[in-house]
């Protein structure tokens, strides 16, 4: 009996071991699939990109950022699906050990039930129930020897009970255990099917910079222009933003606005709805980097995306218009106000609104131009107040 009770405890609490670890495995095997997706996405319209800037057949600072752009989703690829093997060998070997565990109890419930039909075989050659009842001597002992009698049957068929519940749930372990180990094998094909596009994209890579070391005047030439653009644009930014209201005279509306935007770090849509990153914030190199020789870097105000020929651009927030300007040789420029905060888009070839327009989240707002190397490609930039932000960590991934 005492071992019975320890039997049907550990049962019990193998079976909130069993809920929680499906449980957990489930949630991280589908936010690492939902990952693995999301860049798969963005590897196919970074691919379609790409595909344009070959046909071209230009070496360009743009495309290598296309090249780059690639060599970075598919490093990201591997990793998730790297994440997702470990994930599996952790769900293999849990799933080992309680498929151990549970043959270990299947075997020693029978042995145990083997035990109680042996004794009540022994018992009942000797005795009959009827005579042991006729036999007692007193109707309290009577009622006792019924009792025994029923608590003895009800503990024969809770030991099938649990024979048959461990039995279930070694063949479901089992079976899950079979599952993980083809999924195993599946995806242990997928990522070895992505290493070797990541090192085609490598040997790509290495021929575009090889090629760049004869256009390198050209190049510094550019750098310069860029850098002229650049001050002019943060200028003409920097101008806008001290001529909008700040926090404290903002309507109860725009300061709603601003904290809903505050609050809204890391899932901001992007201003395209197809591109990828080609150039990142802040200080970064312009022209690759050489051994012997000093880096040429550039600062950049915001993030560059690459996109496809007429993408509409979109903003990301509701808000208002409160600049469109036109530079030279960089297209139109964009400034909408969320409150306290501002995100500038450029390099646009058209535009469909006009300063003081309320604009909502997704709305189009112009259309993705061409001004370097026929490489369709925008700003965005994120401001608060004079404080220029990293639009990577606001958008979402």
């Amino acid at each position: 009996m005492n071992l019975f009770k320890i039997f049907f405890i550990t049962l019990l609490s193998l079976s909130f071991l069993f809920v929680n670890i499906n449980n957990g495995f489930s949630q991280r095997k589908k936010q690492l699939e939902k990952e693995r997706s999301t860049i798969l996405n963005r590897i196919t319209n970074t691919n379609r990109i790409l595909k344009r800037t070959q046909k071209e057949k230009k070496t360009t600072i743009s495309s290598l950022s296309a090249i780059n752009g690639q060599i970075n989703q598919r490093k990201q690829l591997v990793q998730v699906i790297g994440k997702e093997l470990k994930l599996l060998d952790e769900s293999i070997k849990d799933n080992q050990n309680i498929v151990e565990s549970l043959e270990k109890d299947l075997k020693e419930l029978k042995h145990e039930y083997g035990i109680m039909l042996y004794l009540a075989y022994k018992n009942n050659s000797r005795y009959e129930k009827l005579s042991l009842l006729l036999a007692s001597s007193s109707i309290n002992e009577l009622l006792a020897r019924l009792r025994y009698f029923q608590k003895y049957n009800l503990l024969r068929r809770e030991q099938i009970k649990q024979i048959e519940y461990v039995r279930q749930n070694l063949s479901k372990r089992t079976s899950q255990l079979q599952e993980n180990k083809t999924e195993k094998q599946s995806l242990l094909k997928v990522q070895t099917k992505e290493e070797k596009e990541l090192a085609a994209l490598k040997g790509k890579q290495k021929q575009i910079l090889q090629k760049f070391k004869v256009k390198e005047s050209k190049l510094r030439a550019d750098l310069n222009k860029e850098r002229k653009i650049l001050k002019e644009v943060d200028n003409l930014i920097s101008k806008t933003i001290n001529n909008s209201e700040f926090s404290a005279s903002l309507s109860s509306t725009e300061k709603i606005t601003s904290t809903s935007f505050a609050k809204s770090k890391g899932r901001i849509v992007w201003p395209v709805k197809n591109g990828f990153i080609s150039a990142h914030f802040g200080v970064q190199p312009y022209l690759p980097e050489e051994e012997g020789k000093p880096v040429v870097k550039i600062e950049k105000l915001g993030i560059d995306i690459q996109t496809q020929p007429n993408e509409p651009v979109r903003s990301v927030f509701a808000g208002k218009v409160v600049d469109v300007s036109e530079i030279a040789g960089r297209g139109y420029l964009v400034i909408i106000q969320h409150g306290d905060y501002f995100t500038v888009y450029s390099r646009l070839k058209a535009v469909k609104i006009k300063t003081g327009d309320k604009i909502s989240a997704k709305q189009p707002i112009g259309t993705a131009g061409s001004y370097k190397d026929d490489t369709y490609e925008i700003e965005f930039q994120i401001w608060r107040h004079q404080e220029k932000l990293n639009p990577e960590h606001w958008i979402s991934r």
